[in-house]
């Protein structure tokens, strides 16, 4: 049970988290995974990856020093600043 009080409070969690190291499967495991990526991006025009336009933004915004706030989150922000966090 863990840090469940009771098996009826463990039933309704429902997570389950599995974490595989590859190299236990197979051998240069990165290499292996560069190999794909480079043989899909060259199967067509304008193949992304998943997270690579992600991972450009991030670079980008890390480079320029601006991270984009929408106005409203900005505004709640300084509220907060200001007053606190309401109860």
């Amino acid at each position: 049970l863990g840090q469940c009080g009771s098996k009826k409070d463990a039933k309704s969690w429902g997570h389950c988290m599995i974490a595989i190291n590859p190299d236990a499967l197979v051998d240069n495991f990165p290499s292996k995974v560069d190999s794909i990526i480079a043989t899909v991006k060259e199967s067509g025009d304008n193949i992304r990856i998943p997270g690579q336009r992600s991972a450009r933004t991030a670079l980008e915004r890390k480079d320029s020093g601006v991270m984009p706030i929408p106005e409203s989150i900005w505004k709640s922000l300084q509220n907060t600043a200001k007053h606190g966090l309401t109860k």
